[in-house]
């Protein structure tokens, strides 16, 4: 199997994947802060620039790569332009860089799109030189796992969506699921990486948005998202429909704004000096 590649996604993916400013701003702060004793940084997974530019303009050199040649058109677009960091079209399984070539590798959700993640694991290892660290983040660790508030960090309360029950339900009805291709977490990397890094917990950033069950179904029935991108459209179109029976009977308007809380967690695997 090949990494997931998100040529389909390259015009919707800033749309549907932006983070509210003021989490960006403060993810965007948390890593230029981890990453500027570790210069230059090689973000892999680069996509359309999300985190690579306002890391750049906070003054983090780094180089980005990515498989998909349309979500690297979309960095110049972006960035006004001209892009302010070199960019190249490879797999990270691959990459074009020599042995020890970077201070810092940045793998922000990445990892579980690729199925033979271990080789991209070694090779971020290879092109770090030593005391360098591989950043890494993985999608799903820091949502509710139900539809109401529970604790996290102190202050802090994690929301999913009313529907979130409802459509886990309904995926599984009809076999779909969120499977990860390749890792699935900073605990699984851990222990691949065994003795040849410590992994560290980075200061988790809080995402609050407003979601209503009209943009979710909406995102769903157009296969927005890349766990969608394995089944059938009569699949999606089957969990459409049970998500929108849930809502007549709940009584819950589909343009309602509901309150949606969750973390973005980065973990840190730091080599050895």
């Amino acid at each position: 199997m090949e990494a997931v590649n998100f040529d389909r996604a390259a015009g919707d993916y800033d749309a549907t994947r932006a983070l509210p400013a003021a989490s960006m701003d403060r993810l965007t702060a948390m890593l230029a802060a981890r990453l500027r004793g570790r210069q230059p940084c090689l973000e892999i997974g680069v996509g359309t620039g999300r985190i690579a530019l306002p890391l750049s303009r906070r003054g983090i050199t780094l180089a980005g790569i990515d498989i998909s040649g349309a979500m690297l058109r979309r960095v110049a677009v972006n960035a006004g332009g001209v892009t302010p960091v070199p960019l190249v079209q490879a797999d990270a399984t691959r990459l074009p860089a020599a042995t020890g070539a970077f201070g810092a590798v940045l793998a922000v959700n990445v990892l579980h799109l690729i199925p033979t993640w271990r080789l991209a694991v070694d090779e971020a290892v290879r092109v770090l030189r030593p005391g360098g660290v591989v950043v890494a983040s993985f999608p799903g660790e820091g949502r509710a796992p139900r539809a109401h508030r529970g604790p996290s960090q102190p202050g802090e309360a994690l929301e999913a969506a009313p529907w979130a029950g409802a459509l886990r339900e309904s995926l599984e009805r009809h076999g779909m699921s969120r499977l990860a291709a390749g890792a699935r977490n900073a605990h699984e990397v851990a222990g691949y990486l065994g003795r040849r890094a410590v992994r560290r917990s980075l200061d988790p950033v809080t995402v609050r948005e407003t979601q209503t069950l009209g943009q979710a179904l909406d995102r769903l029935e157009r296969q927005i998202y890349s766990w969608t991108w394995p089944y059938t459209q009569g699949q999606v179109r089957a969990v459409c429909h049970d998500l929108q029976g849930w809502a007549a009977r709940e009584n819950v308007a589909l343009e309602a704004g509901h309150i949606v809380a969750s973390q973005m967690r980065c973990w840190a695997f730091e080599l050895p000096a």
